[in-house]
């Protein structure tokens, strides 16, 4: 397994540098071209990341035009968001052919994400699709493939009226699911802000997560519906990608995927809801269907799931907020919420918040929940260790799929 690891790491997919909002390919903000940033976004045989025996991880940057490299990310520890201040970054070093490199570490078992800054130019890994690294640990982790029975993942296509356009469904049926007649309780599972649809199966691995604790049966076995939570256009791949605020004349301003009664709410509860129905063999009511998310997902749980307790029982938001939209940004939107929780209190079997205790949301999502509490919602909230990250996440998932559908046949 090591082995194949140090393989994949060695072959993984070249990718372009990530260029900002607005900038074109050589451009940092300042006047004239980025040079270096430029000379970086050509391909190169470079070997990134390498992983040492001792767990310690070597970055490499193949820049030789460049006066300054350093690496950003959650890889280097705490203040690795974006939003912190100041944000934090290592600088890397120089060689003599040009190509930069630091060896991070040793590093807990995890997976880390990372990029670089060329110049002061955000740049991801072109050795490195995802740019993500996994150290492993001595035995196979709750986010591992390991020799249990495994689930699918298909790839569907369904028309979306309401938001007028194509798109995709990543939906995870359980082991067994094609040789058998049982019908299942449902986990719609939303993505973040920055991505999308596959965001759960590529970077938090919520099918592998899923497969492991059906096999340990510390899970019902479930299907997960991952939609894309943009509120107009087409899926990657399929047509023009949505913008994440269309119509928004500024941040935090017009329209976003996050407003109570948007596009993607309509299209969720008359739309894809009905489709997974008809297509699945689904237990289709609220008593089996849940709804979590993660950052902007975990906003739609929140913003979703408390008005639409008719659809869902069980409700389980992970570092939910729209960081620009300020710290207090829930107590506005969910007056109405506040207004009448009668309809929680009498139909929630769960209401679950996971958040990092790193989070910069964590004091927004604790403010909601004590609120909700102080109301007479019965609720929990869960910190876990780490920041805005997928660490979260996938420890969010693994501990609260077991939560799901408890007592209801």
């Amino acid at each position: 397994m090591r082995k194949f690891l140090m393989l994949a790491l060695m072959l993984a997919t070249p990718a372009m540098a990530q260029v900002p909002p607005g900038a074109k390919l050589g451009e940092t903000g300042a006047p004239g071209p980025n040079k270096a940033a430029e000379e970086y976004s050509r391909p190169r045989q470079v070997i990134s990341p390498i992983l040492h025996a001792d767990r310690s991880v070597t970055l490499t940057v193949n820049a030789p035009l460049a006066t300054e490299v350093r690496v950003t990310g959650h890889i280097i520890g705490p203040n690795a968001h974006w939003l912190s201040a100041p944000r934090k970054s290592i600088a890397m070093n120089r060689g003599a052919d040009g190509i930069w490199s630091v060896t991070l570490g040793p590093l807990a078992p995890d997976i880390y994400d990372y990029g670089f800054l060329i110049d002061g130019y955000p740049a991801s890994d072109i050795a490195n699709r995802l740019n993500y690294v996994e150290v492993p640990a001595d035995k196979p982790t709750f986010y591992d493939a390991q020799d249990v029975p495994h689930g699918d993942v298909r790839l569907v296509v369904y028309n979306s009226k309401a938001t007028h356009s194509v798109r995709y469904l990543r939906v995870y049926t359980p082991p067994g699911y094609d040789d058998g007649k049982t019908r299942y309780p449902v986990l719609y599972l939303q993505h973040g802000g920055n991505c999308c649809e596959s965001a759960w199966m590529e970077q938090a691995r919520a099918n592998l997560i899923l497969d492991n604790l059906i096999a340990q049966k510390k899970a019902r076995p479930m299907i997960l519906v991952m939609a894309l939570g943009a509120r107009s256009g087409d899926s990657e791949g399929l047509g023009p990608v949505a913008a994440q605020m269309e119509g928004a004349k500024g941040l935090g301003k017009g329209q976003t995927n996050y407003d109570p009664g948007n596009l993607f709410e309509i299209d969720l509860l008359t739309g894809i809801i009905p489709f997974i129905d008809g297509k699945f063999r689904t237990i289709a009511d609220a008593d089996h269907r849940a709804l979590s998310g993660l950052s902007q997902g975990g906003i739609q749980t929140v913003t979703i799931g408390l008005r639409h307790t008719e659809a869902f029982h069980w409700l389980a938001p992970m570092s939910a907020g729209a960081e620009s939209a300020g710290d207090d940004q829930f107590m506005d939107i969910s007056a109405d919420v506040f207004a009448n929780v009668e309809p929680l209190k009498k139909n929630l079997r769960l209401l679950h918040f996971v958040v990092g205790d790193q989070d910069v949301l964590h004091e927004a999502d604790k403010r909601l929940a004590d609120r909700l509490s102080s109301l007479g919602v019965k609720l929990t909230f869960s910190p876990v260790p780490g920041m805005h990250e997928y660490k979260v996440w996938r420890r969010g998932l693994h501990d609260v799929a077991p939560e799901l559908f408890r007592g209801v046949k």
